[in-house]
């Protein structure tokens, strides 16, 4: 995670400009010990926060997270102001940095499962009338702004991927076309590669169980739009 002070739940791990960076050092020395590339992903739950979490609840708008009955466990976010937008993304720049310094080989920028970046991207979530809001391209630009300050922060060999909902299997939110528009929107900016997931916490496609059959099937761990997209997408 990106700022301590937003977390999902106990016991986050927190990479920001406060943080010990020899654990993260050790982390990365044992996870390379076998000849692989170690890659972190980087993260900020947004609106998806316990509500017995202390800390901030943020949201592109005050819109909560939607359970039923079980709404109460996530806390109430607020709105962010612009300020809080720019700081949010420079804290992503801070922990990509510190990942490079800590001897990790890239970093995964998590835009999907209804986080903060996937929030700002949804036109169920994000509600907002101002530079952030309304058209596709509002909604990407702070994931885009994101990309652009952790390209600028670490060296052109460390590695910089973006993990993106397919589809957030809501219907009237973030889809298949969305998805590939913003690929194409990422492509210019030095992202190396896509990862496609899709869901939230409202919509859990990203662990397999899904309400119906029809909607298992589109999901099909999200194979369909990758096989559509690898002949047609600009990026990995």
């Amino acid at each position: 995670m990106v700022h301590a002070e937003a977390l999902t739940g106990p016991a986050g791990v927190v990479l920001d400009e406060h943080a010990p960076l020899e654990p993260f050092a050790e982390w990365a020395k044992a996870g390379k010990s076998g000849g692989g590339a170690l890659w972190m992903q980087i993260n900020h739950p947004g609106r998806q926060v316990a509500s017995d979490m202390p800390g901030v609840v943020w949201g592109p708008s005050d819109i909560g997270v939607s359970l039923g009955r079980h709404s109460s466990r996530f806390g109430r976010p607020t709105a962010m102001t612009p300020r809080q937008i720019e700081e949010t993304v420079a804290r992503y720049a801070v922990t990509a940095r510190r990942a490079e310094q800590a001897g990790f080989d890239g970093v995964e920028v998590h835009a999907a499962h209804g986080y903060l970046l996937s929030q700002f991207l949804s036109p169920l979530v994000n509600k907002r009338t101002d530079r952030w809001g309304g058209s596709l391209e509002n909604r990407a630009r702070m994931l885009l702004d994101v990309v652009r300050a952790v390209r600028a922060a670490v060296s052109p060999s460390f590695a910089v991927a973006v993990k993106l909902n397919s589809a957030d299997f809501q219907r009237g939110g973030f889809d298949a076309d969305d998805a590939r528009q913003v690929i194409e929107m990422l492509e210019p900016l030095g992202v190396d590669l896509v990862g496609l997931s899709g869901g939230s916490y409202e919509s859990p496609a990203m662990t397999g169980r899904s309400a119906d059959t029809r909607t298992q099937a589109r999901e099909a761990y999200f194979l369909d739009l990758a096989e559509d997209l690898v002949t047609t997408s600009p990026l990995p």
